[in-house]
């Protein structure tokens, strides 16, 4: 327990991301035992990977850009490639192209292929919105007793939060990419506002109400109590929108190319799923309420490019090369960056 406690509180002091540096010390351990890398190489002993203090000499040494550190603080991928190909080879579907260790994966979580494929970073705050009813739901499978999340009422969190129920049907590609955008929009709105993410999940479905799905509208409550300005909730959608098209058009900017860089590990298509964290069965919600599980499922190529279609054009994208398009910038009042895209051929 006191090494996991005291090496986040290393990561907090140099200010660099726990999740990330987990990542990179996988790679580095297979890195090890494949005779890639060892101590004359790293400075660091090897060995010892996972003691308290070889994460802290090996946080410090990144913070501070020292000997191979230099190369680490790159990030785990771009550390992978300056090292060689073997090495870049033991980055596989447990790193998102981000450098992250992957949560809530894509394979158990269709939705979730979308927020991988798209973000510049973990979205996290994405990624609970689903996981968390999905696993309140699986202490009722399993019959714990103070479960409250039955398949009626993750249908209903999916009908009120994603669009849709078929957003609650985990044998179906359908429906995922509205759950996709409603998701993200809702998330960046919450995010904007400063939100916690465990206490304001309203989708994750609450106890104390008769009907235990929350109150989507909850966020453009608490802002027109605050602000005294009225505050519809579709408002604060179209403030989640218009932050991640402004995202967007700047991964554009910065080399992000639509369709061809919305991309999966090509792991999460050729390998099948197996365990999933607290769901060793992974179990989840079917057609009809019935109880499947996922254990052994990929990611379709083929239903993935088709969500990727339904998505962009939920966006108001251009679906064939997931750029942005004048007409939505426009829309959504940012017009004032479309001239630089259009200089670079990244606007349709």
């Amino acid at each position: 327990v006191e090494v996991p406690f005291y090496a986040t509180r290393t990561c907090d002091r140099y200010g660099v991301d726990t999740n990330t540096i987990a990542a990179m010390m996988i790679w580095m351990g297979k890195c090890y035992a494949s005779g890639i890398l060892n101590d004359g190489i790293t400075g660091l002993s090897i060995m010892e990977i996972g003691s308290l203090e070889f994460i802290r000499d090996f946080i410090k040494m990144i913070s501070l850009r020292e000997g191979f550190g230099d190369t680490l603080a790159n990030g785990t991928i771009k550390a992978a490639e300056s090292v060689g190909p073997e090495a870049r080879e033991k980055i596989t579907h447990y790193v998102s192209k981000a450098g992250h260790m992957m949560l809530y994966e894509p394979r158990m979580f269709l939705p979730h292929a979308i927020f991988y494929a798209m973000e510049p970073r973990q979205p996290i705050q994405q990624l609970h919105e689903m996981s968390l009813p999905m696993y309140k739901w699986l202490d009722w499978v399993d019959g714990v007793r103070t479960a409250y999340v039955t398949t009626d009422v993750f249908h209903a969190v999916a009908k009120k939060y994603w669009g849709s129920e078929l957003a609650a049907d985990f044998s179906t590609y359908e429906g995922k990419a509205l759950a996709a955008r409603m998701i993200q929009d809702r998330q960046y709105e919450r995010e904007c506002l400063i939100l916690c993410d465990f206490a304001m999940n309203n989708a994750s479905a609450v106890r104390s109400t008769g009907d235990h799905l929350g109150d989507p509208a909850l966020e453009s409550r608490m802002l027109s109590a605050v602000t005294g300005k009225s505050w519809a909730e579709e408002e604060l959608y179209r403030v989640g929108e218009r932050v991640f098209n402004l995202q967007r058009a700047i991964l554009a900017r910065e080399g992000h190319r639509g369709r061809e860089s919305d991309v999966l590990d090509e792991a999460f298509f050729t390998r099948p799923l197996r365990f999933v964290g607290l769901n060793p069965e992974c179990k989840a919600p079917g057609k009809d309420g019935e109880i499947i599980s996922r254990d052994g499922e990929m990611v379709d190529r083929g239903k993935f490019e088709k969500m990727k279609d339904e998505y962009y054009a939920l966006r108001g994208w251009d679906v064939a090369t997931g750029l942005q398009t004048k007409a939505k910038l426009e829309q959504l009042d940012l017009g004032d960056i479309v001239s630089e895209l259009e200089s670079h051929q990244l606007v349709v």
